[in-house]
C-alpha cells in the first residue's frame, strides 16, 4: 500500500514539472478549443475547454497569462492536462460569447405563415389546399396571377387578389376571396 502512495506521488511531480506559464496565443470559444504559447520556449500548447479552471463559459482571451499543466501527445504534439489563471487561481476568460444560434424560420403548409413550426405542429385547424401568396382558395402559389404580375403593390402589403387577373386566353376574371 506505501508502495502505491510513493508512485502516485511521483506521477503529480512529474506532472507539476510541466507545469509552465504562458500566454493565450488564440481561442476559438464557438469550437471550445486554441494555443496557449510558452513564455519559455515558444512551443504551442493545445487547448481545450474541458480542461480550463473557471466558471461559467470556459473561454481564454487573448494574450491572457495563464499556467499550463501538458503531456505530450503520441504524434509528439503538447496537449494541456489543466489551465489555471496565474498561481492557480481561476481564468479570467473572455467576456465575448459566441454567437447564440439563429433559428431559421420555416414556413407552415397548413397555415402558410413563415414561422418556427411545420404542419404537423399548426394550431390552426387544417386548412384548404390554397395560394400561400394571396391566401386565395382558387389556385396554388404556382399559378398565383398576382405574384406573376406584381411581387408587392406601393403600400408595402400584400397584393389583393381580388382583383382582375388575365387568363392564358387572353380574357379577364374576377378572383374572389373565400
Amino acid at each position: 500500500m506505501t508502495e502505491d502512495i510513493g508512485k502516485n506521488t511521483d506521477i503529480e511531480n512529474k506532472q507539476i514539472e510541466n507545469v509552465k506559464t504562458g500566454k493565450c496565443k488564440w481561442f476559438n470559444g464557438t469550437k471550445g478549443w486554441g494555443f496557449v504559447t510558452l513564455d519559455e520556449t515558444g512551443e504551442d500548447v493545445f487547448v481545450h475547454q474541458s480542461i480550463l479552471k473557471m466558471n461559467g463559459f470556459r473561454q481564454l482571451n487573448e494574450a491572457e497569462e495563464v499556467e499550463v499543466e501538458f503531456k505530450v501527445t503520441d504524434k509528439g504534439l503538447l496537449e494541456a492536462i489543466k489551465v489555471t489563471g496565474p498561481n492557480g487561481e481561476d481564468c479570467r476568460g473572455s467576456s465575448k460569447h459566441p454567437p447564440k444560434r439563429v433559428f431559421r424560420k420555416i414556413r407552415c403548409y397548413n397555415c402558410g405563415e413563415f414561422k418556427n413550426h411545420v404542419a404537423s405542429k399548426c394550431v390552426e385547424p387544417p386548412q384548404p389546399k390554397r395560394c400561400h401568396f394571396c391566401k386565395s382558395d382558387q389556385h396554388l402559389v404556382a399559378e398565383c396571377p398576382t405574384k406573376t404580375t406584381t411581387k408587392l403593390n406601393t403600400s408595402g402589403s400584400e397584393p389583393d387578389c381580388g382583383s382582375q387577373a388575365e387568363n392564358a386566353d387572353g380574357s379577364s376574371e374576377q378572383n374572389q376571396n373565400v
